[in-house]
C-alpha cells in the first residue's frame, strides 16, 4: 500500500512538470488563427448605427483594449437604396455620421472589410406584439412572498422576448424564445417583483431579432453543438458570416408602459 501510495505520488509530481513545459511551449508551438469579431446591436429609438470591431489574441497573450482594437477595417450598413459609411470615432467603435430613423420590419445588412477577411449579418427591428391582457400571480420565492404579471401577448414577428420592471437590475438572463406566430398567444411571466401596487409598476418589453436565440443558447444556456469533445457554451454562435470572423449584428424594439393600463 505504502510503495503504491510512493508511485502515485511520483506520477502527479511528472504530469505537474510536464504541464510547465507545455505552458512554455503552447503559445510557440500551436498554430494561431486570428479572428475579426463584430458587436452591434441597435433599437427602435436608436439615432444612429454602430458597431464595435475587433479582433482576438493569441490563448497566452494579456488581453487589453489597445491589443484588440481595429481603426482602419471600412464599415457599410445597406438598407433599402441607400449605403451609408460607418466612421471610426476612438477605440473600436464604428459609427454612422447622420442622424437616423430606423424602421420596423426594414432589413439592415452589415459589411465589415479589414484585411483579408470580409464579415457580413443582417437583421431587422421586429415588430412588437401585441399585449392581450396582464393577470397577477403570487408566488413564493427563496422564502418570500413575491409577484409576477403574467402577459398574454399576441406577435406578428418571431424572435426573443423579456418582459421586467424597469427598476429591476436584470441581465440578459430570462429571454423566451416566440418561435410561432400564426394566430397563436404567449405567455410572458415578469421577473419577481416585490412591490404589490400596480400603480407604481412600470415594465419593459424588449423584443429581439430571433436570431439572437443561437447566441443566448450558446452564451448563457450552456448549450453547444460544437461536438463531443466540446462543452456546452465554449461554441458561441453568433449570426455574422464569413471567414474567421464571429460576431452578432442585431436590432431589437421596446416597450414602456404602465402594468395597470393593461391588468384584468
Amino acid at each position: 500500500m505504502k510503495k503504491s501510495f510512493i508511485v502515485l505520488i511520483l506520477i502527479i509530481t511528472a504530469f505537474l512538470s510536464s504541464c510547465d513545459d507545455l505552458e512554455q511551449s503552447v503559445d510557440s508551438n500551436l498554430p494561431y488563427v486570428e479572428k475579426l469579431i463584430i458587436q452591434g446591436q441597435f433599437g427602435i429609438n436608436s439615432r444612429n448605427l454602430s458597431v464595435s470591431v475587433t479582433k482576438s489574441l493569441p490563448p497566452l497573450e494579456e488581453l487589453t483594449l489597445e491589443k484588440v482594437t481595429i481603426k482602419d477595417a471600412v464599415c457599410k450598413v445597406y438598407y433599402k437604396d441607400k449605403v451609408m459609411n460607418l466612421i471610426h470615432q476612438g477605440q473600436s467603435i464604428y459609427v454612422s455620421e447622420d442622424t437616423l430613423t430606423l424602421e420596423e420590419g426594414v432589413e439592415y445588412r452589415l459589411e465589415v472589410k479589414w484585411k483579408d477577411k470580409v464579415a457580413t449579418a443582417s437583421t431587422t427591428i421586429p415588430i412588437l406584439p401585441e399585449i392581450i391582457s396582464v393577470k397577477e400571480k403570487k408566488i413564493r420565492k427563496w422564502g418570500f412572498d413575491q409577484i409576477t404579471y403574467e402577459f398574454t401577448i399576441k406577435s406578428r414577428d418571431k424572435g426573443m422576448i423579456k418582459i421586467s420592471e424597469t427598476d429591476y437590475n436584470y441581465s440578459d438572463y430570462g429571454f423566451q424564445l416566440i418561435d410561432k406566430i400564426d394566430n397563436e398567444y404567449k405567455i410572458v411571466l415578469t421577473d419577481p417583483i416585490y412591490d404589490e401596487n400596480p400603480n407604481n409598476i412600470s415594465f419593459e418589453m424588449v423584443l429581439t431579432d430571433i436570431q439572437y436565440y443561437p447566441y443566448y443558447q450558446t452564451r448563457y444556456e450552456g448549450d453547444s453543438d460544437g461536438g463531443i469533445f466540446n462543452n456546452g457554451g465554449l461554441n458561441v454562435e453568433g449570426n455574422v458570416k464569413g471567414n474567421n470572423v464571429f460576431g452578432i449584428w442585431l436590432g431589437s424594439n421596446y416597450l414602456i408602459g404602465n402594468i395597470e393600463t393593461y391588468l384584468k
